[in-house]
């Protein structure tokens, strides 16, 4: 495995479901909502911002970000909406934050 292939595993693997975790025991605000929209939204355009400027591991990694956050975002609606779905949601958006790997690949063997 490659380093950069190494590095890629570990951040969805690792720091996506502990980072997930972290934001989702900050609690439930409506502020904390917001703010993970606008996080989502200022990483894809800097994400956007960085391909453009050549830097295309940056760029990927602002996108597995904004992914992350979208994902949390998601989860903490959904335990406000529905409180009894929250161990299900939490799970699911534990292994959700790992799919950006298998995306990555798949393009990596339909490349070779």
């Amino acid at each position: 495995m490659t380093p950069e292939t190494l590095t890629v595993f570990t951040l969805c693997f690792v720091a996506g479901p502990l980072l997930f975790a972290l934001i989702l025991q900050l609690g439930q605000s409506l502020a904390l909502l917001l703010s993970l929209a606008l996080g989502v939204v200022a990483a894809a355009l800097a994400a956007i911002w960085l391909q453009a400027g050549g830097m295309l591991f940056a760029a990927l990694a602002l996108l597995w970000f904004a992914w992350v956050l979208a994902i949390a975002m998601l989860a903490l609606t959904l335990h406000r909406r529905a409180p009894q779905l929250r161990r299900g949601v939490t799970i699911i958006g534990l292994l959700a934050t790992t799919l950006p790997w298998f995306g990555l690949a798949t393009a990596r063997m339909l490349m070779s």
